[in-house]
Protein backbone atom coordinates (compact mmCIF):
# COMPACT_ATOMS: atom_id res chain seq x y z
CA UNK A 1 0.00 0.00 0.00
CA UNK A 2 1.69 3.21 -1.21
CA UNK A 3 1.26 6.70 0.18
CA UNK A 4 -1.07 8.90 -1.87
CA UNK A 5 -1.16 12.67 -1.43
CA UNK A 6 -4.46 12.84 -3.31
CA UNK A 7 -6.13 10.48 -0.84
CA UNK A 8 -4.73 12.42 2.10
CA UNK A 9 -6.01 15.73 0.67
CA UNK A 10 -9.41 14.18 -0.02
CA UNK A 11 -9.70 13.06 3.61
CA UNK A 12 -8.52 16.47 4.85
CA UNK A 13 -11.03 18.17 2.54
CA UNK A 14 -13.87 16.14 4.00
CA UNK A 15 -12.71 17.08 7.50
CA UNK A 16 -12.78 20.75 6.52
CA UNK A 17 -16.37 20.51 5.26
CA UNK A 18 -17.47 18.72 8.43
CA UNK A 19 -15.64 21.11 10.76
CA UNK A 20 -17.07 24.34 9.35
CA UNK A 21 -20.58 22.98 9.95
CA UNK A 22 -19.83 22.13 13.59
CA UNK A 23 -20.56 25.01 16.02
CA UNK A 24 -18.89 23.11 18.89
CA UNK A 25 -15.50 23.74 17.32
CA UNK A 26 -16.02 27.52 17.36
CA UNK A 27 -17.22 27.34 20.96
CA UNK A 28 -14.18 25.34 22.08
CA UNK A 29 -11.84 27.57 20.09
CA UNK A 30 -13.07 30.52 22.11
CA UNK A 31 -12.21 28.96 25.50
CA UNK A 32 -8.41 29.43 25.41
CA UNK A 33 -8.81 32.87 23.82
CA UNK A 34 -11.09 34.02 26.65
CA UNK A 35 -8.67 32.51 29.17
CA UNK A 36 -5.74 34.36 27.64
CA UNK A 37 -7.68 37.65 27.89
CA UNK A 38 -8.41 36.97 31.57
CA UNK A 39 -4.76 36.14 32.28
CA UNK A 40 -3.30 39.02 30.29
CA UNK A 41 -3.17 41.30 33.29
CA UNK A 42 -1.25 38.82 35.41
CA UNK A 43 2.44 39.15 36.11
CA UNK A 44 4.77 37.54 33.59
CA UNK A 45 6.14 35.14 36.18
CA UNK A 46 4.15 33.42 38.89
CA UNK A 47 5.49 32.99 42.39
CA UNK A 48 6.43 29.40 41.62
CA UNK A 49 8.68 30.45 38.81
CA UNK A 50 6.43 29.19 36.04
CA UNK A 51 4.86 31.22 33.25
CA UNK A 52 1.26 30.18 33.70
CA UNK A 53 -0.18 33.24 31.97
CA UNK A 54 1.51 32.09 28.77
CA UNK A 55 1.51 28.29 29.03
CA UNK A 56 -2.05 27.72 30.29
CA UNK A 57 -3.89 29.13 27.24
CA UNK A 58 -1.56 27.14 24.98
CA UNK A 59 -2.19 23.90 26.87
CA UNK A 60 -5.96 24.54 26.90
CA UNK A 61 -5.85 25.17 23.15
CA UNK A 62 -3.93 21.95 22.53
CA UNK A 63 -6.08 19.82 24.84
CA UNK A 64 -9.54 21.20 24.02
CA UNK A 65 -9.28 22.53 20.46
CA UNK A 66 -6.78 19.90 19.41
CA UNK A 67 -7.20 16.66 21.30
CA UNK A 68 -10.85 16.85 22.40
CA UNK A 69 -12.21 18.14 19.10
CA UNK A 70 -10.20 15.45 17.35
CA UNK A 71 -11.69 12.77 19.61
CA UNK A 72 -15.20 14.17 19.16
CA UNK A 73 -15.03 14.26 15.36
CA UNK A 74 -13.67 10.72 15.15
CA UNK A 75 -16.29 9.32 17.53
CA UNK A 76 -19.05 11.07 15.57
CA UNK A 77 -17.81 9.41 12.39
CA UNK A 78 -17.85 6.06 14.17
CA UNK A 79 -21.52 6.60 15.03
CA UNK A 80 -22.27 7.34 11.37
CA UNK A 81 -20.27 4.23 10.29
CA UNK A 82 -18.22 6.36 7.90
CA UNK A 83 -14.95 5.85 9.76
CA UNK A 84 -15.00 2.09 9.32
CA UNK A 85 -15.57 2.49 5.58
CA UNK A 86 -12.54 4.77 5.47
CA UNK A 87 -10.47 2.27 7.45
CA UNK A 88 -11.32 -0.50 4.99
CA UNK A 89 -10.61 1.69 1.96
CA UNK A 90 -7.28 1.63 0.07
CA UNK A 91 -6.11 4.57 2.22
CA UNK A 92 -3.21 3.66 4.50
CA UNK A 93 -3.32 4.29 8.28
CA UNK A 94 -0.88 7.18 7.83
CA UNK A 95 -3.12 8.81 5.21
CA UNK A 96 -6.24 8.38 7.33
CA UNK A 97 -4.69 9.60 10.58
CA UNK A 98 -2.90 12.55 8.97
CA UNK A 99 -5.99 13.48 6.97
CA UNK A 100 -8.21 13.31 10.05
CA UNK A 101 -5.73 15.47 12.00
CA UNK A 102 -5.02 18.20 9.45
CA UNK A 103 -7.89 20.60 10.07
CA UNK A 104 -7.83 20.13 13.85
CA UNK A 105 -4.13 20.96 13.82
CA UNK A 106 -4.74 24.10 11.76
CA UNK A 107 -7.49 25.25 14.13
CA UNK A 108 -5.24 24.65 17.14
CA UNK A 109 -2.31 26.56 15.65
CA UNK A 110 -4.54 29.53 14.78
CA UNK A 111 -6.01 29.62 18.30
CA UNK A 112 -2.55 29.37 19.88
CA UNK A 113 -1.31 32.23 17.68
CA UNK A 114 -4.23 34.40 18.81
CA UNK A 115 -3.54 33.53 22.46
CA UNK A 116 0.13 34.46 22.07
CA UNK A 117 -0.81 37.80 20.50
CA UNK A 118 -3.02 38.51 23.51
CA UNK A 119 -0.68 37.39 26.31
CA UNK A 120 2.56 38.27 24.58
CA UNK A 121 5.55 35.95 24.15
CA UNK A 122 8.10 36.00 26.99
CA UNK A 123 11.81 36.39 26.34
CA UNK A 124 12.49 32.84 25.24
CA UNK A 125 14.40 30.95 22.56
CA UNK A 126 11.83 30.67 19.75
CA UNK A 127 13.38 27.48 18.40
CA UNK A 128 12.90 25.67 21.72
CA UNK A 129 9.42 27.20 22.09
CA UNK A 130 8.30 25.85 18.71
CA UNK A 131 9.83 22.45 19.47
CA UNK A 132 8.08 22.18 22.86
CA UNK A 133 4.72 23.24 21.39
CA UNK A 134 5.08 20.87 18.42
CA UNK A 135 5.88 17.88 20.62
CA UNK A 136 3.01 18.60 23.03
CA UNK A 137 0.62 19.07 20.09
CA UNK A 138 1.59 15.71 18.56
CA UNK A 139 1.16 13.99 21.95
CA UNK A 140 -2.28 15.44 22.60
CA UNK A 141 -3.48 14.90 19.03
CA UNK A 142 -2.46 11.25 19.31
CA UNK A 143 -4.21 10.94 22.67
CA UNK A 144 -7.32 12.60 21.25
CA UNK A 145 -7.33 10.25 18.28
CA UNK A 146 -6.94 7.26 20.60
CA UNK A 147 -9.83 8.44 22.79
CA UNK A 148 -12.01 8.91 19.71
CA UNK A 149 -11.19 5.43 18.39
CA UNK A 150 -11.90 3.77 21.74
CA UNK A 151 -15.11 5.69 22.52
CA UNK A 152 -18.32 4.10 21.31
CA UNK A 153 -20.26 7.37 21.03
CA UNK A 154 -19.65 11.11 20.99
CA UNK A 155 -21.28 11.47 24.41
CA UNK A 156 -18.92 8.84 25.82
CA UNK A 157 -16.03 10.88 24.47
CA UNK A 158 -17.27 13.91 26.41
CA UNK A 159 -17.82 11.98 29.64
CA UNK A 160 -14.55 10.05 29.64
CA UNK A 161 -12.16 11.85 27.33
CA UNK A 162 -12.50 15.47 28.43
CA UNK A 163 -11.75 14.84 32.15
CA UNK A 164 -8.63 12.88 31.19
CA UNK A 165 -7.37 15.68 28.95
CA UNK A 166 -8.16 18.38 31.50
CA UNK A 167 -6.27 16.38 34.14
CA UNK A 168 -3.21 16.58 31.91
CA UNK A 169 -3.61 20.37 31.78
CA UNK A 170 -4.66 21.33 35.31
CA UNK A 171 -2.89 18.53 37.19
CA UNK A 172 0.53 20.24 37.15
CA UNK A 173 -1.05 23.50 38.32
CA UNK A 174 -3.20 22.34 41.25
CA UNK A 175 -1.51 19.09 42.36
CA UNK A 176 1.38 20.80 44.27
CA UNK A 177 -1.19 22.35 46.61
CA UNK A 178 -2.39 18.89 47.67
CA UNK A 179 1.09 17.98 48.98
CA UNK A 180 0.52 14.27 48.31
CA UNK A 181 3.80 12.57 47.27
CA UNK A 182 2.14 9.87 45.13
CA UNK A 183 0.11 12.46 43.21
CA UNK A 184 3.21 14.55 42.59
CA UNK A 185 5.09 11.46 41.36
CA UNK A 186 2.33 10.88 38.80
CA UNK A 187 2.18 14.55 37.81
CA UNK A 188 5.96 14.62 37.42
CA UNK A 189 5.69 12.09 34.62
CA UNK A 190 2.99 13.68 32.43
CA UNK A 191 4.04 15.77 29.40
CA UNK A 192 2.17 18.97 30.30
CA UNK A 193 4.18 19.23 33.54
CA UNK A 194 7.44 19.00 31.61
CA UNK A 195 6.14 21.44 29.02
CA UNK A 196 5.66 24.02 31.77
CA UNK A 197 8.92 23.15 33.54
CA UNK A 198 10.92 23.23 30.31
CA UNK A 199 9.65 26.66 29.28
CA UNK A 200 10.14 27.98 32.82
CA UNK A 201 13.73 26.71 32.73
CA UNK A 202 14.30 28.63 29.52
CA UNK A 203 12.80 31.87 30.79
CA UNK A 204 14.43 31.72 34.23
CA UNK A 205 17.74 30.37 32.91
CA UNK A 206 17.75 27.37 35.26
CA UNK A 207 20.38 25.59 33.20
CA UNK A 208 20.24 22.85 30.60
CA UNK A 209 19.59 19.91 32.95
CA UNK A 210 15.88 20.66 33.45
CA UNK A 211 15.53 21.62 29.80
CA UNK A 212 16.89 18.31 28.50
CA UNK A 213 14.94 16.34 31.12
CA UNK A 214 11.70 17.96 29.97
CA UNK A 215 12.58 17.57 26.31
CA UNK A 216 13.41 13.90 26.84
CA UNK A 217 10.08 13.31 28.59
CA UNK A 218 8.17 14.91 25.70
CA UNK A 219 10.08 12.86 23.13
CA UNK A 220 9.27 9.61 24.99
CA UNK A 221 5.60 10.59 25.22
CA UNK A 222 5.58 11.46 21.51
CA UNK A 223 6.84 8.02 20.52
CA UNK A 224 4.57 6.16 22.96
CA UNK A 225 1.45 8.12 22.00
CA UNK A 226 2.04 7.57 18.28
CA UNK A 227 2.63 3.84 18.80
CA UNK A 228 -0.57 3.70 20.88
CA UNK A 229 -2.73 5.37 18.25
CA UNK A 230 -1.46 3.08 15.46
CA UNK A 231 -2.03 0.00 17.62
CA UNK A 232 -5.59 1.07 18.46
CA UNK A 233 -6.26 2.00 14.83
CA UNK A 234 -5.03 -1.41 13.67
CA UNK A 235 -7.21 -3.19 16.21
CA UNK A 236 -10.34 -1.18 15.39
CA UNK A 237 -9.80 -1.60 11.67
CA UNK A 238 -10.42 -5.32 11.82
CA UNK A 239 -13.08 -5.32 14.54
CA UNK A 240 -16.29 -6.99 13.53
Amino acid sequence: MTFSLNRLLAIAGKEWKDSVKNPQILLMAGMPIVLSILMKGQKALSEGGTIDHFTMPIMIAISVVGAFVQALMISEEKEKNTLRALMLSPASPVEVLLGKSTMTTVYTIVVMAVCMLITGVPAINLGYLVLFILLLLVIFMALGTSIGLISRTASETSIVGLPILLFFVFGPIFAPGLKVPFVMDVIGFIPSYHFMEGLSALVLDKGMEQLWLSLGNLLVWTVLSMVLVFLIYGGKRFDK
